[in-house]
């Protein structure tokens, strides 16, 4: 019995000092994972940190080219309208077709068609005058609002051999599909 006594104190020491340790392995466990996590946390801010300067250095560059191309985009706009139009189309070439002084004017349209956003009214464009004034009509064409492109061009001598010419063109001006993806009529 002696040696039990004996070894005791040394028992009972040494399951003190072992639920001591298992308390502090306990307590410190969850303080682990959460150092553990805060670390992994840390370093995946500290990526998105490098990530954003990198884009922050591209700023400027980015503000200048948006800068450069605001003239190209006022042009596309004016270029290709958000809207058909019709009326307002019609009076401008009809006013420009007045100024050349031609005479026997029509222009028809024909069905609107579209693809990738952007639509195009097919125009039948037919009148009579004399070449400076066709030529005077064409070149107004080129300062248009919108955008118009001439497919097809004919110039023919009138019957009677006047000098006066038949101009007989095929064309299409272009606007921009509305977001809803409907023709804007």
């Amino acid at each position: 019995m002696k040696k039990i006594v004996d070894h005791y104190p040394v028992a009972v020491l040494g399951l003190l000092l072992l639920a001591a340790v298992g308390l502090g392995a306990y307590q410190y466990y969850p303080v682990y994972q959460q150092r553990k996590a805060f670390r992994a946390l840390l370093s995946e801010e500290e990526s998105r940190l490098e990530e954003v300067q990198e884009c922050s250095e591209q700023l400027p560059i980015l503000y200048r080219q948006i800068r450069d191309l605001r003239p190209a985009a006022e042009q596309y706009r004016r270029l290709f309208p958000d809207e058909q139009g019709y009326s307002r189309l019609w009076q401008q070439m009809t006013e420009m077709l007045a100024r050349a002084q031609l005479s026997d004017q029509s222009v028809r349209p024909g069905e609107v068609t579209c693809e990738d956003g952007l639509c195009s009214i097919p125009l039948e464009i037919r009148c009579t005058g004399s070449f400076d004034r066709i030529f005077e009509l064409l070149r107004s064409f080129e300062q248009f609002d919108r955008l118009i492109r001439f497919e097809e061009i004919s110039l023919r001598n009138d019957e009677n051999v006047s000098g006066r010419l038949l101009l007989q063109a095929k064309a299409r001006a272009f606007y921009q599909m509305t977001p809803s993806g409907k023709k804007n009529e």
